[in-house]
């Protein structure tokens, strides 16, 4: 591969991509922070926020704080979606980016469906670039091409500009790469002769793409091929001359000519063709040819050297085939093909060659994982704000359970990514702007709500409001009796889906419960589980009882049930006779509800059964995915196994969808405090709630691990005999205060306390039992008693131990792992690890 340094001019262009990220569309995008001397550089980015001019027309944006949402519906109404200039009725948010949005609309004078571009009003009070937006509807105008997408009309709604153009109801051809990987070569030759033919058309007409990508290409349900986001088009006749900025780089760097990144104005037809073979090269291979850390990497590398041969990436691509995408991306224009019916003519002689080249590069083999947490290329980005109760303030965990419900619902549907409630909880009972939360968030739409009860009804008032222009796409006030209420949650999860989608795959309504006393009953005692306190624990087992004792067999309320019982049954021993049953209950009434499967999956583990909870907790994933607490215990039983890699993936997958869950922030702190990285440990601590009871026991575990007897006396100091933290934490913390004073006065070790040494009874499962002789284990180990440390190792291990990680990595059996007894626990627990990773594997 010939490769050449970048001249002085060329560094110069290409810093202006430096740490600049790019978007699905977005053309006359200026950033704020490009400043200086040519040449300048347009890509697609997010604008910087900012607020915008108040709407001259009433209801076109919301200007008021968070709490007067419950004003913009009139009474009565049972739905509202905003009409742009009087015409356009929002029906889908289909895209957005550095430019604006794009919708689904309703031309309602002559009824038909209609693309909606908006332009954000930061952008267009910028000079010249409203001129820009006319001039792209004057160039796409010029083509008429069956694949090309028509640009109908200009509009102006409240001083914000939008277009109009058909709407072609399909998907991008990156969602299409993203989700099918490489195309077949009769497909992809199809796919490129169409993107072809409209290039074709639009050169012969005196117009240039100049940012053509996989994101504006889509691919219709009938098949067809059709190119959108002229807006950055240049015209290259006498008519256009002149109206570009000498130096000005355009377009979007992975898919930019070298000529465009050199910010040249001597652009033509080629910049399309290289464009192309850009696509090609990912229609292929199923990757960007270029794979730089950053824009300016990519912008770099494409100016001294020619991109990797796609045959590295796929051994079955024929030579000829490799060799026309790398010639339409060859750095020289004069290189290339001259035009693109030069390449059409090219790609008909291609669909039979036979497959030859290098080998394939080596690949892992597939392992099962939970799904990423990255936005994936169309996804919609969405914020539930906390709603807000109108009613009593008893009913508050209303509020709370709906906002919870809808983010559970919401989270499930494809195309969606939801930020989770431990992100927007801060919010609750602010007075703030919901498109200002909205830009914190760093979201596309929110959510707004409230509820209120009232004699035996629930009132839910939610809107759905875009966060780049104001424009409330959908508004709906529902009233019913209380014992609708979830399903009331599910209407609304659906019509936001509607909104936000134009292929709607959320999952379908529930069944649930007629009683209102018992869906009462049952959201007061989720509230009440998420507290983790024994005492609160306690308090939503009864609450479940009497619901099931209303609805006999509910498997939602038996799955919550088992889950909370499972919970106290580890704290304090209680209820150990009904544990499994309860469990086994919630199974047989739904085995297909991922929370039963949940629910038996944690009593198993409990009770000694890791392998099998492994295996019901794939069970629960694979019928909800984003089961939070799911990919929580996934997590924390792999990381015990030693499936480090498996089990950081879980658990983070877990604090994507919740970051405040607090079982996997503890696996995450415990994990970075066993490989000694005790910054990351405190980083990922100080990033929990710091009042939850389980937060104090972790810490005062970690300062024994780290014999940090200072911090461990301050924090001691720091509490009083009414303070409300677990006992063990506070035996922990005494632990390091008698050791610190046991030092100052030359005293003798204090002796190891009886709350922690007797802290089990026979009533507990089996792995509290473990916990209890890890603790202990960890607690001689302090004190130096190598000899009993390792009786509660053994303890541990009779007792069902399966935590290799701790084994080998707590800081507290360095002395331990010195005597050859260890060696013999140690291959007992290594062979239940084993049996784990090996259920974990199966497919």
């Amino acid at each position: 591969m010939s490769q050449r340094n970048l001249s002085e001019d060329e560094t110069i262009a290409v810093t202006e991509f430096a740490d600049r990220d790019e978007v699905s569309m977005g053309p006359f995008t200026t950033p704020s922070s490009v400043s200086g001397p040519p040449p300048q550089v347009i890509v697609s980015v997010p604008p910087p926020a900012g607020e915008r001019g108040t709407s001259s027309t009433p209801g076109a944006h919301f200007r008021g704080p968070a709490s007067q949402a419950s004003t913009v519906m009139p009474a009565g109404c049972a739905e509202k979606r905003q009409i742009l200039g009087g015409r356009y009725e929002l029906l889908c948010l289909v895209g957005s980016g550095g430019m604006g949005n794009v919708y689904r609309a309703r031309d309602q004078e002559l009824d038909e469906v209609v693309a909606l571009k908006t332009l954000r009003r930061e952008i267009a009070d910028k000079a010249g670039v409203i001129d820009r937006f006319r001039r792209e509807v004057r160039l796409a105008r010029r083509v008429t091409h069956p694949n090309v997408a028509r640009v109908f009309d200009i509009g102006e709604h409240g001083g914000d500009k939008f277009l109009t153009m058909e709407y072609v109801d399909g998907e991008s051809l990156s969602d299409v790469i993203t989700r099918e990987g490489p195309m077949t070569l009769a497909r992809g030759v199809e796919v490129a002769e169409a993107i072809c033919a409209g290039l074709g058309a639009a050169h012969r007409a005196g117009v240039i793409h100049r940012d053509l990508k996989p994101d504006n290409v889509l691919i219709a349900k009938d098949g067809r091929v059709v190119i959108t986001d002229f807006g950055i088009a240049r015209a290259y006749d006498v008519e256009g001359g002149g109206s570009q900025t000498a130096g000005m780089t355009i377009g979007t760097p992975a898919y930019m000519s070298p000529e465009q990144v050199q910010g040249r104005q001597d652009i033509d037809g080629r910049a399309d063709v290289y464009a192309l073979g850009a696509v090609l090269y990912e229609m292929f291979t199923g990757e960007r040819a270029w794979r730089g850390d950053g824009v300016f990497a990519v912008a770099a590398a494409k100016l001294i050297s020619d991109p990797p041969d796609p045959r590295l990436r796929r051994a079955d691509l024929p030579v000829a085939f490799a060799r026309l995408i790398l010639r339409c991306m060859a750095r020289a224009p004069e290189a290339r093909f001259a035009t693109v019916e030069a390449i059409v003519e090219e790609l008909s002689t291609l669909t039979h060659l036979p497959a030859s080249g290098p080998p394939s590069l080596p690949t892992s083999t597939p392992v099962q994982g939970p799904p990423a947490a990255d936005t994936a290329a169309g996804d919609r980005v969405v914020a539930v704000l906390p709603f807000r109760n109108q009613g009593p303030t008893d009913d508050g965990y209303l509020a709370d359970e709906l906002t919870d419900d809808l983010i559970d619902t919401l989270s499930m549907t494809r195309g969606l990514k939801v930020r989770p409630r431990g992100v927007v909880q801060r919010f609750q009972g602010q007075d703030q702007d919901p498109r200002e939360i909205g830009r914190e968030l760093d979201v596309q739409v929110v959510v707004d709500g409230s509820v209120r009860r009232r004699a035996g009804t629930v009132r839910i008032s939610a809107r759905l409001i875009s966060v780049a222009d104001g424009f409330q796409l959908w508004a709906r006030r529902l009233d019913r009796p209380e014992q609708e209420v979830l399903r009331m949650s599910d209407e609304v999860a659906q019509a936001i889906v509607e909104a936000l989608t134009s292929d709607a795959q959320v999952a379908p309504l529930r069944e649930v419960p007629s009683d209102p006393v018992a869906i009462d009953l049952y959201l007061r005692g989720r509230h009440l589980y998420r507290q983790f306190w024994p005492a609160s624990l306690r308090e939503a087992i009864g609450l479940y009882d009497q619901a099931l004792a209303r609805v006999p067999g509910d498997p939602m309320f038996l799955a919550a049930c088992a889950l909370a019982r499972c919970r106290l049954w580890f704290f304090t021993g209680e209820g150990a006779n009904q544990v499994v049953e309860s469990a086994q209950r919630a199974v047989r009434a739904a085995p297909d509800l991922a929370e039963t499967r949940l629910a038996l999956a944690a009593v198993q583990l409990h009770d000694c059964d890791a392998p099998g909870a492994v295996r019901e907790l794939k069970r629960a994933l694979s019928r909800n995915p984003s089961l939070a607490e799911a990919q929580s215990l996934l997590g924390s039983i792999l990381l015990e196994a030693g499936d480090m890699d498996g089990g950081r993936r879980w658990t983070e997958a877990a604090l994507a969808l919740d970051p405040h869950t607090p079982l996997a922030r503890a696996a995450m702190a415990r994990l970075h405090a066993l490989l000694g990285r005790w910054d990351q440990m405190e980083a990922t601590l100080a990033q929990a709630n710091p009042l939850r009871s389980e937060q104090w026991a972790i810490r005062a575990r970690f300062l024994v691990w780290q014999r940090d007897i200072e911090q461990g006396a301050r924090l001691m100091e720091g509490l009083d005999e009414d303070t409300q933290i677990p006992a063990m934490a506070r035996t922990l913390l005494t632990l390091l205060r008698d050791r610190g004073l046991s030092q100052q006065q030359d005293r003798g070790l204090p002796q190891p306390p009886l709350e922690i040494m007797t802290g089990e009874t026979a009533h507990h499962g089996p792995r509290r039992r473990t916990f209890m002789h890890q603790l202990r284990a960890e607690v001689l180990g302090f004190l130096g008693d190598t000899e009993k440390g390792l009786q509660e190792i053994q303890s541990a291990v009779d007792s069902g131990l399966i935590d290799l990680l701790w084994m080998e990595r707590c800081p507290l059996l360095e002395g331990a792992r010195q005597d050859p007894r260890f060696g013999t626990m140690h291959a007992v627990v290594r062979r239940r690890a084993d049996a784990i990773v090996e259920a974990y594997r199966e497919r």
